[in-house]
């Protein structure tokens, strides 16, 4: 009986980097996590030298853990993930097998940009003329969505929040600025005082859990609840990819805790921080969820991805992608 040595490969210095950059948020929103972590994965498959299948799926695994581990709320990165681990329960040899994954991670990142298009498409159409807008942190979708809109004629102004601590909204500023559009930047405790001029509150999501409730930027609740006193309506665009599907099963989404130094560097000795990235805001404030499938309610989006993946008839085993991957330790 042959028995195959099974080699473990050191993680190349470009995946490692990826990992830092995403965990220091110098690689940040939802979209630009997912395609590092498509583009650390195909690093992953042109330099993999392992000499068989399962020294492949040993390293392969392994990279995949550490990717998983760079931001605990990302489940676009952890969907695009799930994914690929499908893909490659495949019968094929090593190099057609690599081959394979690399086409993968090709047509899967083509498909999120027609979805961010279509996103923007549906977005667009429900502003009305000389729209006001305001929107809380950052995020690619909302931008594509803001750029359709005011295309169209239909945007007038937008304020966006500067978003602390990290002033997340300064990259949303400058890429409206950038593209023509009358921007104002409020901080953010001062949501209240212009909310009687929105026609919109819009954002991204982080995350859609199993309710339709919105995992976004920390804020997104308040400003959610301030809005929904003016009967300003809360729009949250997002790819399909980001509900998350264990959540139906009783597993809660981790709220990711920075460091406190990111609020204030040289604090009082006996001071206590609290620098949660994300919060939850109730599906009851969340108007309409924006998709590549279309626009939901919020609960008729999570019904729509519950029947979609067919929930009913799958285990939390089959779903967890952090279980799948302990299994393969």
């Amino acid at each position: 009986m042959e028995i195959k040595k099974v080699e473990c490969m050191q993680i190349p210095k470009e995946i490692k980097k990826i990992v830092k950059d995403i965990k220091d948020m110098k690689i940040q929103g939802a979209s630009k996590v997912r395609s590092a972590t498509i583009k650390a994965i195909k690093i992953f498959l042109r330099k993999d030298k392992s000499k068989n299948v399962e020294s492949f799926y040993k390293n392969f695994y392994k990279v995949l853990r550490l990717l998983v581990s760079s931001r605990p709320t990302e489940p676009e990165m952890r969907t695009a993930i799930r994914i690929l681990l499908k893909e490659s329960k495949r019968d094929l040899k090593l190099d057609k097998l690599k081959m394979y994954l690399l086409s993968i991670c090709e047509g899967y990142e083509k498909s999120r940009e027609l979805a961010l298009k279509k996103i923007a498409e549906y977005g667009s159409r429900l502003f009305e003329k000389n729209s006001i807008i305001l929107t809380h942190c950052h995020s690619h979708t909302v931008e594509a969505i803001l750029k359709e809109a005011y295309k169209k004629g239909l945007i007038e102004k937008v304020y966006c929040t500067e978003t602390r601590p990290l002033f997340q909204g300064r990259k949303t500023a400058k890429s409206l600025v950038k593209a023509g559009i009358p921007t104002t930047m409020i901080v953010d405790s001062a949501v209240a005082s212009i909310m009687h001029e929105v026609d919109v509150f819009i954002t991204g999501a982080d995350a859609v859990i199993e309710d339709g409730s919105v995992i976004n930027k920390i804020g997104t609740y308040t400003i959610s609840i301030v809005a929904n006193r003016f009967n300003v309506p809360h729009y949250a665009a997002c790819s399909t990819h980001k509900f998350d599907p264990i959540t139906s099963f009783g597993f809660r989404e981790k709220i990711e805790e920075r460091s406190p130094k990111e609020v204030w560097q040289k604090r009082p000795k006996g001071l206590k921080i609290i620098n949660k990235a994300f919060d939850i805001t109730p599906s009851i404030f969340v108007k309409k969820i924006i998709t590549e499938k279309g626009v939901f309610g919020s609960e008729a989006f999570a019904s729509y991805m519950y029947q979609k993946l067919k929930l009913g008839e799958k285990e939390l085993e089959k779903m967890s992608l952090q279980k799948l991957l302990e299994a393969k330790a």
